[in-house]
């Protein structure tokens, strides 16, 4: 073994003698083996990461793919149609076709204006008082349980609910109040709720300087905590419209599928776009055009209610950057 360094080495009594550069200590061969093994590790780590990675996007990809082709597909069948001035402002048609949808546009609008003048006061006042003046406790707890329980009812149930109680019972018939009576019940948990989170998200410290300079407990509420929250607040009634514009199954049984002429009193009868998208489908084939009228009108209806949820975020960053706050949900 010329030109090597030969080195002894004595492990359990015996003496071997082997060359330096093939010789290793303990301290060695552990390091050895820890190095190994942190790099096997790493590189299952590594290719564990990129399994997740690319798992996720996958999921992603699926989710916006469906969902892109909801929207691709409603917007190829009916665009044109909603976009067309004579098929948005004309007047619907019971028998012959070419008809409109502007008695149905009011009315949608008509029943958001009815159900938000009555959701957002009742909501947000619940939602001050459970988060400023309601002591923490069983009942306050109860409360947020019946909210978050009565949020995950199906629509349905509330139009049934209202039929029975304000179209029959109250007498009030198939009209906008009672459409909005009912989506009131409908929206007030989630409006509560949000209002409630959003109220929740202003720092304490907020409410102990404005109680320092002596102000009282409802000042602080009405010039520190609400214009602090209302981000979040307007986002959650914005969202309120929203789900307002586009139910259905709630307003069928209340508010009514067809009308001619504009509704003036809230007494009367409507047709919101959403139920009478659900009426042209099942009734429509006394009208030739029934599925142009259809396509076009929830192509007009996907549109409004995409404009409204980029409205809302638009309103909240704005809200946010000029109250320099909480910005809430987004």
């Amino acid at each position: 073994m010329s030109g090597l360094e030969v080195k002894t080495v004595e492990e359990e009594g015996l003496r071997v003698e082997v060359a330096a550069g093939l010789c290793e200590s303990r301290d060695e061969r552990l390091e050895r083996v820890i190095r190994q093994h942190i790099e096997r590790h790493k590189r299952r780590a590594a290719a564990a990461d990129r399994a997740f990675t690319a798992a996720t996007w996958a999921v992603a990809a699926v989710a916006l793919g469906i969902l892109a082709f909801i929207v691709i597909t409603i917007f190829a069948r009916g665009l044109g149609t909603a976009l067309n001035p004579g098929f948005l402002f004309g007047k619907p048609q019971a028998i012959k076709e070419g008809g409109g949808i502007w008695p149905m546009v009011v009315s949608s609008f008509y029943l958001a204006a009815l159900t938000v003048a009555m959701v957002v006061p009742v909501g947000v006042g619940a939602a001050v008082y459970m988060s400023e003046f309601a002591r923490e406790g069983r009942v306050t707890r109860l409360v947020r349980l019946g909210a978050d329980v009565l949020s995950s009812v199906p629509s349905v149930v509330f139009g049934i609910f209202g039929m029975v109680l304000f179209v029959v019972y109250l007498g009030l018939g198939y009209s906008l109040l009672a459409g909005a009576l009912t989506l009131t019940l409908l929206n007030l948990p989630t409006v509560m709720r949000t209002s409630e989170e959003a109220l929740r998200a202003v720092p304490v410290s907020y409410r102990e300087a404005s109680l320092a300079l002596g102000a009282s407990r409802w000042e602080t509420v009405k010039r520190v905590v609400l214009p602090s929250a209302a981000p979040g607040i307007t986002t959650g009634a914005v969202l309120a419209v929203g789900r307002i514009v586009g139910e259905s199954a709630a307003v069928i049984y209340t508010v009514g599928i067809f009308v001619r002429k504009i509704p003036v009193s809230p007494l009367q009868p409507a047709a919101p776009m959403a139920a009478h998208i659900w009426h042209t489908y099942t009734e429509g084939a006394l009208v030739s055009d029934w599925m142009r009228i259809a396509n076009g009108e929830a192509a007009f209806l996907l549109l409004l209610v995409l404009a409204l949820n980029l409205g809302a975020r638009l309103l909240t960053r704005a809200l946010a950057k000029k109250t320099g706050t909480v910005k809430g949900n987004e």
